[in-house]
């Protein structure tokens, strides 16, 4: 094989110099899961692997920039952007278009002429008023702006304002910079941060954030996916204070920059509620006070016996409605069960009873087994009682598996339910017995 001129050898190694892959990617995709960065590194070093299992669970959604030279930059401005429009605030928004617009005179005290940046200016206010006609409109996705910043010509107009702002920044403020360069301030400016396509460094990303989004209010971090001792990756801070609390998280892969969204702290868990079915009772509240009979509580676990109307308690606070004698001791079972009514005879004539002087000196009372006792008022409950009632200590002496379940049922003649209800009968004199 020939050996190649003189000639041709530079003309290949300029074509190999000017070479520029077709790179089809967007500029700036849309939101992705940072599982499948996981997986890239899954067969890498076992280091690299175990910190991006971590990040896809801290950081679970990141956005990947073109890697043509401007990632970082665009990056750090569609971040800061992209957190304007999160805001929804119209007026903080405002007050950044005019504070971004006011940064050109750094280019005019450093010597940049006028018609150099005017575009660029125009270009970043561009995406200002897209912003918030977005918010005016009411609109939920940020697909405008990845929109506008996929529009190579005007997002590229964008980052150059910004690389003109950052350089002017430094020029001013050589101090805070300068310790941290191996070249005169005057030339890294030119070659580092002033031409296009060249990858931001950590001192020229710090003058980016110092110059255009500290003032914003936001904060700036940059996780490194590196060889770092841990298995966690640790954020670098490059704002000192951040009064919004809102943070623009970016990942550095071997000086490649993209966007990371971090894992939703708002953890909203719906309550577990078990119900539990027939293991409850819903009886009403039992108001000793209202009663005129020394009556233990547990005389409320009978069933049915206040949901009939004749024996429904009454608030201590309402007035009590006042019963005929005939009334109150006359028995009557629930609307839900029937009982038996004898037939009432129509047109018959009433015979005349002759009434003696004792009986008309008393009003007429109530049969005895609903007298109430001695000592008691006679307003309030009336209650035909079983004798095992009144004695002391009920809870022990009264036998519940038997009498409660044998009385409480209406088959028993003795329950008020039944159609041939017999009361027992009982009289204060036997309650010794």
């Amino acid at each position: 094989m020939d050996a190649l001129s003189h000639d041709n050898m530079e003309r290949f190694k300029n074509l190999s110099n000017d070479f520029e892959p077709h790179l089809h990617e967007p500029l700036v995709s849309t939101k992705q899961l940072t599982h499948r960065i996981a997986l890239d590194y899954a067969t890498e070093d076992p280091t690299l692997a175990t910190k991006a299992s971590v990040l896809a669970v801290t950081h679970p959604i990141n956005r990947i920039m073109k890697g043509d030279g401007n990632c970082g930059w665009r990056a750090v401005a569609f971040g800061y952007f992209e957190t304007l429009f999160a805001r929804r605030d119209p007026t903080h928004l405002q007050r950044e278009l005019a504070r971004i617009k006011s940064l050109s005179l750094l280019l005019d005290q450093v010597g940049q002429p006028e018609h150099l940046y005017e575009f660029f200016v125009e270009a970043t206010a561009d995406i200002f008023d897209r912003t918030f006609a977005a918010i005016q409109n009411g609109e939920q996705d940020e697909a405008f702006l990845v929109n506008a910043f996929n529009e190579e010509y005007n997002s590229n107009a964008v980052l150059s304002y910004f690389r003109l702002l950052t350089s002017a920044w430094m020029k001013l403020n050589p101090h805070s910079y300068h310790s941290f360069l191996s070249l005169p301030l005057e030339q890294y400016c030119v070659t580092h941060i002033e031409t296009v396509q060249t990858e931001i460094d950590e001192v020229g990303l710090q003058a980016l954030v110092d110059v255009v989004i500290e003032e914003a209010g936001f904060g700036v971090e940059v996780l490194h996916l590196d060889r770092g001792e841990g298995d966690v990756l640790t954020p670098f801070h490059l704002s000192p204070s951040r009064p919004s609390g809102v943070t623009i998280s970016l990942l550095c892969r071997s000086g490649h920059y993209d966007l990371l969204y971090p894992a939703d702290r708002t953890i909203n868990i719906t309550p577990v509620v078990n119900y539990q079915y027939a293991m409850s009772f819903n009886y009403s509240p039992w108001d000793q006070s209202v009663l005129s009979l020394d009556i233990n509580s547990h005389l409320m676990f009978i069933p049915n016996l206040t949901a009939d109307s004749v024996f429904r308690v009454r608030s201590p606070m309402s007035p009590m409605a006042s019963v005929s004698p005939a009334a109150a001791s006359s028995f009557r079972a629930s609307p839900a069960q029937g009982t038996y009514q004898p037939p009432t005879q129509k047109h018959l004539p009433i015979p005349s009873i002759p009434i003696s002087p004792s009986m008309s000196a008393r009003p007429s009372a109530a049969p005895p087994p609903m007298t109430a006792l001695h000592g008691r008022p006679s307003g309030g409950l009336k209650i035909r009682l079983n004798p095992l009632v009144m004695k002391p200590n009920l809870s022990r002496s009264l036998p519940w598996s038997t009498s409660f379940n044998k009385f409480s049922s209406p088959d028993n003649r003795a329950h008020f339910q039944n159609s041939h209800f017999e009361p027992i009968h009982w009289e204060p004199s036997n309650s010794g017995r």
